[in-house]
């Protein structure tokens, strides 16, 4: 593999799905199995992973609290998760993919479906990555511009609005670049 492997993520308080996942998955990715999703924050401050695959029925925190309290922390709210869940009620799912979830796999899980999901993920995540054309690099683009602006608004003067202006253009232009990168 030319590229670095992928790091990832297993979180899951049952001992055989965590040996069966990292069975599957280590030939093709650096795995990190972790039994508990306090363990997987213990773990977050030395190691972040491309992507977690995140258990919803755990003893003491959850999958669904551990994904709300991960998207509540700067330094988390953007790695991806993917829900592996015995649930199959779409109830459930909603419930996964309304909390930011990438996907949502239901056990007992076929090794190659898995995998090919896995692998379609990381490389829309890695194509995101690649335009630069994520909602929150357009948000903040589009904050920086109106923050030129609004700096500027009330004053006088002709030198600083000017300069504003020409700030404003640049990272408007640099974000149409960017919006149409993502649709080529």
């Amino acid at each position: 593999m030319s590229e670095r492997q992928k790091k990832l993520f297993i979180v899951d308080d049952n001992n055989a799905s965590l040996t069966a996942c990292k069975k599957i998955l280590k030939p093709h990715y650096e795995v990190y199995p972790i039994p508990s999703a306090e363990k997987m924050f213990d773990m977050l401050r030395n190691v972040i992973p491309d992507l977690v695959l995140l258990d919803v029925d755990m003893p003491e925190m959850n999958g669904y609290e551990a994904a709300g309290r991960m998207k509540k922390h700067d330094s988390y709210k953007d790695i991806p998760i993917i829900f592996l869940s015995g649930r199959i009620d779409p109830t459930s799912e909603m419930v996964g993919l309304n909390l930011g979830a990438l996907d949502y796999i239901h056990k007992p899980f076929v090794s190659d479906l898995l995998l090919r999901r896995l692998k379609t993920n990381l490389s829309m995540i890695d194509s995101q990555n690649e335009r630069g054309s994520k909602p929150e690099n357009i948000q903040g683009s589009v904050n920086k511009i109106l923050e030129i602006l609004s700096s500027k608004a009330s004053s006088d003067d002709i030198t600083e609005l000017k300069a504003a202006l020409n700030s404003a253009e640049k990272e408007t232009r640099q974000l149409l670049d960017q919006l149409n990168k993502g649709q080529d």
